[in-house]
């Protein structure tokens, strides 16, 4: 996928880009989610990418638009995986690696309340995504969470085949 094609699938007027903010980019792969969000943040924000390629790692920019881009060596599904309190957690492509989700979802409400999330629209487990996560089963993890408001962004044809979506979460603040 083409950073524009990945940009286009994580932008919502939901987010307001124009002021600094600090997001983690969980399961960043090379970076193509991580660049498409340095694009839409703006100037001054921090983007933590975490993935457990090094090699991933080495091919994402230090900076990117002005936006920082600190990068983690870390595996998402390791309870002594540390994250920074941030404004959002991206997460695309990485959901359907994680066995237990709805626990994962939670341990992520400590750091962030607001989500942007890229999967594939499918029920089925496959060996590039052993926990399919399509968006009727995405609701349902973010419910059990305490996360109410889930709305469905876009969709893009999978190189794959099949269908990807995108998605906003965020839990009301109290």
């Amino acid at each position: 996928m083409k950073t524009s094609q990945a940009t286009a699938l994580i932008r919502t007027p939901l987010i307001e880009w124009s002021r600094p903010q600090s997001w983690c980019d969980l399961g960043c792969g090379s970076g193509t989610f991580t660049t498409a969000l340095a694009q839409l943040l703006a100037p001054g924000s921090t983007i933590h990418a975490v993935d457990l390629d090094q090699r991933a790692l080495e091919r994402i920019p230090d900076q990117y638009d002005g936006v920082e881009i600190r990068k983690i060596l870390g595996d998402l599904r390791s309870p002594s995986l540390r994250l920074p309190s941030v404004d959002g957690v991206l997460m695309a492509n990485s959901l359907h690696f994680i066995q237990e989700q709805h626990l994962f979802l939670r341990r992520l409400l400590s750091v962030t309340d607001r989500f942007l999330i890229v999967e594939y629209e499918r029920s089925r487990p496959n060996p590039w995504g052993p926990y399919p996560v399509d968006f009727e089963r995405l609701r349902e993890l973010f419910r059990e969470s305490g996360v109410e408001r889930v709305e469905r962004l876009a969709t893009h044809p999978s190189r794959f085949g099949g269908t990807m979506y995108s998605a906003f979460a965020e839990q009301s603040r109290a």
